[in-house]
């Protein structure tokens, strides 16, 4: 049996998510109301995984898109860093999956920097692939969409395909 729990967010878990998000730079740090946002409208989508002794060790914030809902976006993915590397971002992964799944989703959106490449390897592993729509150019040796968030925010576009 593993050490830990997944389980959806709860409105109150905002300010834990808030203050696991500082452990997991480059990722940007939202403000607290995306958070809030995100535990709030998203809970049947957005994840938290604990230890039995329920302490926070890592989150997944996501939704199903209200225009398209076969598809879905991560927006943001953290695990606080003394547990990393223990695949408990995999597991995050996986449930959100199977939440998906059930939900009649077929694909699932994210967006990375090109720089970095820990973030890329994982989701590469995890089956997500880069979409090239926009604006290319080279960042880091990786084909990269230019200003896709805005003015110097280039980002890479992951997707993965359920079915």
């Amino acid at each position: 049996m593993n050490p830990y729990n997944i389980r959806q967010v709860q409105e109150d878990d905002f300010l834990t998510i808030a203050e696991i998000a500082t452990y997991c730079p480059p990722m940007v740090t939202e403000r607290n109301s995306i958070y809030h946002l995100f535990t709030k409208f998203f809970k049947s989508t957005s994840l938290i995984i604990e230890s039995d002794d329920k302490k926070v060790l890592g989150f997944l914030l996501g939704f199903i898109s209200q225009d398209d809902p076969t598809e879905a976006y991560i927006h943001l993915l953290c695990v606080i860093p003394q547990w990393r590397n223990k695949g408990l971002a995999k597991d995050l992964i996986d449930e959100f999956l199977n939440i998906l799944s059930e939900k009649g989703c077929s694909k699932i959106n994210l967006i990375t920097s090109p720089g970095n490449k820990k973030a890329l390897n994982f989701y590469m592993k995890m089956g997500f692939k880069i979409e090239y729509e926009g604006r290319e150019i080279i960042i880091n040796g990786v084909k990269t969409i230019k200003n896709y968030n805005g003015p110097g925010e280039h980002k890479l576009i992951c997707t993965k395909q359920l079915r």
